[in-house]
Order: structure tokens, then C-alpha cells, then sequence
């Protein structure tokens, strides 16, 4: 703007007439021009929802990046994919979770996602499919148990529920997991023994995962661990002024001497 204070807005807005940009992958030394059909792999990048838009961007005078809603928009557009999504990812607020969250629960955003990231990497999409399996599944539990709000997992019993749920399906587990939930409570830090067999009994490759489980196991027992403190300093008993030594004090002005000279000052 002209009110030079660094700042800059404007408005960005694209439309892909409902198409969207085609990633495509071939062997190496080779291009897709180059490639037939046959030898090519191709899939859209963007959802429906994203191959239109219009925003205001703003960019502060330290840098920092937000989006609002454009001002000449013709169209409210409401739902996942508006200005509070991409201000979710570039300035986050207190909303920003639960936009990210019900972002994650669109399954049609994330297969999308998790066709791009297998052209891109297929270890890395075996990855995030499994993540987003758990995400899936945890968000299923919490609905089966009415569970809406952090709040609401916190008791033992519940949360030794939950957790068995997640792991085996069924409540089967919650006697071996409540004592571990317990002894953490109490500050005596985590089983880590304990933990890694429930995850080795119930956690399907296991074996192969061994070397992250067992420092994500680690992990969780610092944070989760008895933590030491250092003894805070005790405050000497300091006597009153007037108690102390005199001799200290010779030649510093009392209060009433200094209100003396104001008062004789002309």
C-alpha cells in the first residue's frame, strides 16, 4: 500500500474450469512427452473443491502471511476449502485445529492426497495410508463412545477403553491397561515393558515397525516420566530498616530530609 508501513494486499483468485493439473510419472530417463500411455502414470492433483477460488492475501511488515475473504467475491463460499483452510496452514488460530481435523476426516480429500503421494513416493504412501487408517478408526471409536471432547477421555476406565478399542477391537485389554494409565497418574512414569508387549500382541507388523515403536515407546516415557526439580532458593528473614545497623545508613538522606529540601525550594 501507499501508507508505507511494508504491508501488501491483494486478491488472488484462480479457476481451472472444473479441471484440474495432471502430475504425471515415468521411468527415469525418460519424460512423459516422451513416454506412450502405456509407459506413463497420471492422476489429477486437485479436488473438485480446489480447482476454483478467490481470496485476499496479506502479508505483514515482519512477513507474516494470513488470508480473508475476498472483498469483490461474488460468492459466499462456504465449506472446507475456503479462505480459513489455507489461513489454517499459514497462519494458524484457534480454530485452525478443528479446520485441519475435518480436513484429515475428508476421505475424498485424502485419497486424493494419498494417489498424488504414491506417484510421488510409494514408501511414503504406505505411511500415510496407515496414518490416516488410525485417524479414520480413532474418529469411529470416539463416535461409537460419544466422546466430543478432550474432556470426556479423561477418566481411567474410559481412557483404558478407548485405548483397548483402538488396538484389539474390543474391550478385552482394558484390565491390562488401566494399571499402566494408573501408574503413569501417580507419577511413577511409564511400563515401558509392559506397552511394547500390548503393542506387540495387537499392532499388525510389528516386527517390521520393531526399531520406531520401541523409540516412540522411549519417547513417551520421558514425557511421560517423574521429572526432577531443583529445590527452590529460601528467602532470608530480612529485619526492618529501622532494626538493622544505623552505621550503614550514614550520610543517605531520609524520606524527610529529601521532602524538607522540596519544601524549601523555592
Amino acid at each position: 500500500n501507499m501508507s508505507f508501513e511494508g504491508t501488501t494486499q491483494c486478491e488472488l483468485s484462480w479457476d481451472f474450469q472444473g479441471s484440474s493439473p495432471i502430475l504425471q510419472v515415468t521411468s527415469p530417463g525418460n519424460t512423459p512427452a516422451q513416454s506412450s500411455h502405456e509407459d506413463r502414470q497420471q492422476v489429477p492433483v486437485l479436488i473438485k473443491d480446489l480447482c476454483q477460488g478467490r481470496l485476499n492475501m496479506e502479508i505483514s511488515p515482519v512477513g507474516g502471511l494470513s488470508f480473508t475473504q475476498a472483498s469483490t467475491s461474488r460468492e459466499d463460499k462456504e465449506g472446507l476449502y475456503d479462505w480459513k483452510f489455507f489461513n489454517a496452514i499459514v497462519s494458524p488460530d484457534e480454530d485452525s485445529p478443528t479446520r485441519i481435523r475435518d480436513v484429515l476426516y475428508d476421505k475424498k480429500t485424502m485419497y486424493k492426497l494419498l494417489a498424488v503421494t504414491k506417484l510421488v513416493n510409494a514408501d511414503l504412501e504406505k505411511v500415510l495410508r496407515y496414518f490416516l487408517t488410525q485417524v479414520w478408526r480413532a474418529k469411529e471409536i470416539f463416535d461409537q463412545e460419544g466422546i466430543s471432547e478432550p474432556g470426556k477421555v479423561i477418566p481411567g476406565h474410559k481412557m483404558a477403553r478407548l485405548i483397548s478399542l483402538f488396538l484389539c477391537g474390543d474391550i478385552s485389554q482394558v484390565d491390562e491397561i488401566l494399571p499402566i494409565i494408573r501408574r503413569v497418574v501417580a507419577g511413577d512414569g511409564l511400563d515401558v515393558v509392559r506397552v511394547k508387549e500390548l503393542l506387540r500382541k495387537h499392532v499388525e507388523n510389528y516386527d517390521e515397525w520393531a526399531a520406531e515403536f520401541d523409540r516412540a515407546a522411549k519417547w513417551a516415557a520421558v514425557m511421560l516420566g517423574p521429572m526432577t526439580f531443583n529445590q527452590g532458593f529460601v528467602e532470608c528473614e530480612v529485619p526492618p530498616s529501622a532494626e538493622s545497623n544505623q552505621e550503614i545508613y550514614v550520610g543517605i538522606p531520609t524520606a524527610k530530609d529529601i521532602y524538607d529540601v522540596l519544601r524549601d525550594k523555592p
